[in-house]
């Protein structure tokens, strides 16, 4: 099998150039599974509950290893890592659950291609942001935006373990840029193969603007709950892009929404399923007392 720069035989990536299709869009499904040891069985697992349909995605999640992202957090053991659950990671954070990633990389792949230019809010362990790398490729390009600094460093960090090894190639891998202090964005973000990532606040009119200074987006994935879909971000979608973010109040359950936006810049939203993730915090939250 060949997916946008990997080979995946049996179970285990290697370098190649091809891509294949992506699959449709997988439906919601059986008992979740918190037994996983490994990356492979995990993986099996969202392919037998039919949450990973798209040899894209699969071939994806089988090459970069969750355990990457979340074992630096205190007490974390390692079979917690590929259970189907979130998981903490520091600053009162998770990773979310392997399942609502699997959806959710149904949901974009077949607009994150190769070349793709994405956006993901609320990086958080980095882990969806590698995964939307190896979707678009070394000639895409991903932005990833989170509030807290100390997670930034810290996905960082997994994705150097993660994905450099994956994607054979630390010329684009230049150490931390600084400037990323008190909340503001700074100039010079972490970088990644094909990742920009940065410390900043997606509601922060200046961080927003920092961020999309290079133009339009194919694909924008948040990762936190709006009460209504931002103006602010379907604004900047291309023509035919797609926006995937939970939509609803920031207590109880919310609907995982898909936004369109056509080549006349109408746009088209449709609910997936109910999902429950913490809401946006607006930029004063970054400040100290």
């Amino acid at each position: 099998m060949l997916v946008a720069g990997i080979r995946v035989l049996g179970g285990r990536p290697l370098l190649a150039r091809q891509i294949v299709t992506s699959g449709g869009l997988c439906n919601a499904a059986a008992t979740v599974n918190f037994d996983n040891d490994t990356q492979d069985t995990l993986v099996d697992s969202l392919v037998k509950q039919g949450l990973v349909q798209s040899p894209r995605v699969e071939a994806v999640l089988r090459a970069l290893d969750r355990r990457d992202f979340t074992f630096t957090h205190m007490g974390i053991p390692a079979h917690v890592s590929y259970r189907d659950s979130q998981v903490p990671i520091g600053q009162g954070q998770t990773i979310s659950a392997p399942s609502l990633h699997a959806i959710c990389l149904e949901l974009v792949a077949t607009h994150v291609v190769p070349g793709a230019v994405v956006l993901d809010v609320g990086a958080g362990s980095g882990y969806l942001t590698g995964c939307l790398s190896l979707l678009a490729g070394s000639e895409g390009r991903v932005v990833a935006l989170e509030r807290h600094e100390r997670l930034v460093e810290q996905a960082w960090r997994g994705l150097i373990r993660g994905l450099v090894p994956i994607v054979g190639d630390v010329r684009r891998s230049q150490g931390a840029g600084g400037g990323v202090t008190g909340g503001t964005l700074g100039l010079n973000p972490f970088r990644v193969h094909n990742i920009e990532l940065f410390h900043g606040n997606v509601l922060d009119e200046a961080a927003l603007a920092g961020v999309s200074a290079g133009g339009r987006f194919d694909v924008i994935h948040v990762g936190a709950t709006a009460r209504e879909v931002p103006a602010s971000l379907t604004a900047l979608l291309q023509p035919g892009g797609r926006l995937v973010l939970p939509v609803g109040p920031p207590v109880g359950m919310q609907s995982l929404t898909v936004v369109d936006k056509a080549a006349d810049g109408s746009l088209s939203c449709r609910q997936v399923r109910d999902i429950k993730l913490s809401p946006l915090a607006p930029p004063n939250a970054e400040k100290p007392l």
